[in-house]
């Protein structure tokens, strides 16, 4: 079954686990440090991204003795509740999943529980789990301090229609975001069909998908605070290299996509894409279900569909990946903080990692580095590569330290929504520096 709840670069997908009654209540096993409580509660979405974590928590109960029980809560609230119960200091919950993008402001209302000290304690261990076999433990860490496991491997990758191409006398996959342009303007030109598609509303998070590009054209440099902000707090969306990023998105976005694409979702790009109504198609969605785009005998794409991560201009890592992470909350008791500790190793394990991957068909959650070098059945292998590809050019640390950063995106998201419309670049993304430096100045953060 296709997953057609995925947006907002999984946005809507929260994770919350709480712990029921105090450190004497919840049944500890042990003492001091190592003492584990016995029954948390998972609150998930109700979405099916988490069905399968939800249904197979036996083996982790019969093995610690950890009792889990499982709530659903709808999708479009979840983010709501997790904030409200951080600005509370809440210790209704022992461990939350958030976007590790907004790790300063996870970190900043709750507080944060360093992981390396649980790593440490051998009493805790759970069989199977290695931190060192994690991908992306970069965009878990928040000044050198690791706070969360990540849950799947973030990126965005382009799918594309062998046939169409071929078409428009296209033999290779475009391997740079310029060839892209030129392929999907060959496309659109000589077949009639719209050359490329990415999400453009607002709501379906059309801001994750121009920040997958627009980190190719900003380059890396370790000094500043983050893959668009300079070392003193200055916006970088007014630079040359944006620049030159938003004048080939609204090339693409105006010239190659489909008629509509400003109110388009991940969920219609890949709707066009299957039905062979689209060339190209780029989304952080394919990180996560591979399989949307590899359809059964029959459809019009059947055996025609390849994959390609567009190339790092230069040496440097660019990709500003922030996949959703777990992490624990510090104001509950120790035995409800190691008891959460454990499930996270749990569903961090290769062998629970694989087996998720087969189940749900979606090979993107090989947040493990054994099980993402492996070979997956059903899975391509250009997809792999891929992927592999993403999880290898992530940049450090690639969203800045500051619970301002998710403010400071309001005016970037209206500037997307005027490149597509036609509005002149460099007045759209003055408009998004102008709007990103005043949230900064206001938050005190440039002198």
């Amino acid at each position: 079954m296709r997953l057609r709840f995925l947006a907002a670069a999984c946005a809507a997908v929260g994770l919350l686990v709480s712990a029921c009654g105090s450190s004497s209540s919840s049944g500890a096993s042990g003492s001091g440090s190592d003492a584990v409580a016995k029954q948390i509660t998972i609150w998930t979405t109700n979405a099916d991204f988490w069905t399968y974590q939800s249904s197979h928590l036996a083996p982790f109960t019969k093995a610690t003795g950890i009792k889990v029980t499982v709530n659903a809560i709808p999708e479009a609230g979840i983010l709501d509740k997790e904030t409200i119960a951080q600005r509370a200091k809440s210790s209704a919950f022992a461990m939350y999943e958030g976007p590790t993008s907004l790790i300063s402001q996870d970190v900043g209302l709750l507080g944060g529980v360093p992981l390396k000290p649980l790593v440490a304690n051998k009493k805790l261990a759970v069989s199977g789990f290695n931190l060192n076999d994690m991908s992306e433990l970069g965009n878990c860490s928040l000044n050198g301090t690791l706070y969360c496991l990540p849950q799947f491997v973030d990126g965005a990758i382009l799918a594309y229609n062998k046939k169409l191409l071929k078409q428009a006398g296209i033999t290779t996959p475009p391997t740079t975001w310029p060839q892209i342009l030129a392929d999907a303007n060959a496309v659109t030109q000589k077949t009639g069909t719209p050359g490329f598609c990415t999400r453009g509303s607002e709501a379906g998070a059309a801001i994750a998908t121009f920040h997958f590009g627009e980190a190719y054209y900003i380059p890396y440099s370790a000094s500043n605070k983050g893959f668009m902000v300079g070392p003193k707090w200055n916006s970088l969306l007014d630079s040359p290299g944006a620049l030159k990023w938003a004048t080939l998105y609204q090339q693409l976005m105006t010239k190659d996509a489909p008629k509509g694409v400003g109110a388009f979702t991940a969920v219609n790009c890949v709707n066009d894409f299957d039905q062979g109504k689209v060339a190209m198609d780029y989304d952080g969605i394919t990180t996560f279900t591979g399989h949307e785009f590899t359809p059964a005998a029959g459809s019009p794409i059947a055996g025609v569909v390849g994959f390609q991560a567009p190339q790092c201009l230069t040496a440097s890592p660019c990709m500003p990946l922030g996949p959703w992470g777990m992490f624990i909350n510090p104001n509950v008791p120790q035995d409800q903080q190691n008891a959460a500790w454990k499930l996270m190793q749990y569903l961090s394990t290769p062998a629970f990692n694989k087996a998720e991957i087969l189940a749900r068909d979606e090979p993107g959650l090989a947040v493990d580095k054994s099980v993402a070098s492996s070979d997956i059945k059903g899975v391509p292998s250009d997809y792999l590569q891929a992927l592999s590809y993403v999880a290898a050019h992530a940049e450090p640390a690639p969203f800045p330290p500051s619970t301002a950063f998710n403010q400071s995106q309001q005016d970037e998201e209206i500037a997307i929504s005027q490149l597509i419309n036609g509005t002149a670049v460099a007045k759209a993304m003055t408009f998004a520096a102008n709007g990103q430096n005043a949230v900064f100045k206001q938050a005190g953060l440039q002198k």
